[in-house]
């Protein structure tokens, strides 16, 4: 009937139902060790959870756990692509929060994930915020947290963001601070983690053998041949090997924007043994 909506809203209700069904008969996964890859955007989370879910003894959710879930919110679905520092409040969470269903959480993940494995992964940069809640509810939990020169994560997320409400993206002001508060807060909360290490994606690049090997022994795991770190890696638009990809987002940036950035990043960028540009 003109004017009204009733093929999508069925649509709508069958999706619902086919959804409902699948999670009420997937069983709650119980995984020998739950592994949470966090860290700030654009900072090499992604390359190094298609290099550990390479792994035979782990399963990595094929995409970021965020949008496997309704539970938590999407940072593309309500405008913050690449920004969930503009709403810290929808995102921090601590042991103290009871927050959303974990049951359900663990069912909507379970049904993306072979559970055969022992090591589930998942690789969300909006973890840092939760990672306190994270080891309260999920057993036996690991975080493997990473850190990139924020000159280059800054220029990637003004470069890769998609805000629906602003056409022309994030202000580099914008994206310097969530470089800076990301890893304000796993400094922070990392203190109250069991089983926390930080690596840096410069290492990884440089010497990736060396660095998986590190991050393994993290994670108390043996090394295995199937990781093959001389193959291509495809990590979102792009399809190549492991290697340094600072000195292209640095080109990109102007004197002016360097001056903007610094303003907001630089004590930090000490703090963590990276150069500030003059």
């Amino acid at each position: 009937m003109k004017g009204t909506r009733w093929k999508s809203v069925i649509r709508d209700c069958l999706g619902n139902i086919h959804r409902e069904t699948r999670i009420s008969l997937c069983r709650v996964p119980h995984p020998e060790k739950w592994v949470f890859i966090v860290g700030c955007y654009n900072s090499g989370t992604t390359l190094l959870r298609n290099i550990l879910g390479s792994h035979p003894d782990i399963c990595a959710l094929p995409s970021e756990g965020q949008y496997l879930t309704d539970q938590f919110p999407s940072d593309h679905e309500i405008g913050l692509s690449r920004m969930w520092v503009k709403r810290e409040d929808l995102y921090r969470l601590t042991e103290s929060d009871t927050g959303p269903d974990v049951t359900r959480i663990k069912k909507e993940w379970g049904a993306r994930l072979n559970t055969s494995k022992s090591v589930l992964l998942d690789q969300t940069p909006a973890n840092v915020a939760r990672m306190r809640w994270l080891q309260k509810y999920f057993e036996n939990s690991y975080f493997v947290g990473v850190i990139r020169n924020g000159y280059a994560v800054t220029e990637g997320i003004t470069r890769k963001a998609r805000p629906t409400h602003k056409p022309n993206g994030w202000s580099i002001e914008d994206a310097a601070y969530q470089w800076r508060r990301s890893n304000e807060i796993m400094e922070e909360d990392s203190r109250y983690l069991d089983r926390y290490s930080l690596f840096r994606y410069e290492d990884l690049t440089k010497s990736p053998n060396k660095t998986v090997r590190k991050i393994l022994d993290f994670l108390e795991m043996r090394s295995s041949t199937s990781i093959d770190l001389n193959r291509n890696w495809s990590i979102h638009e792009r399809n190549q090997g492991i290697r340094n990809m600072n000195n292209e987002s640095l080109e990109r940036l102007s004197k002016d924007q360097v001056t903007r950035i610094n303003k907001i990043i630089s004590a930090k960028m000490n703090d963590l043994g990276y150069e500030v540009l003059p």
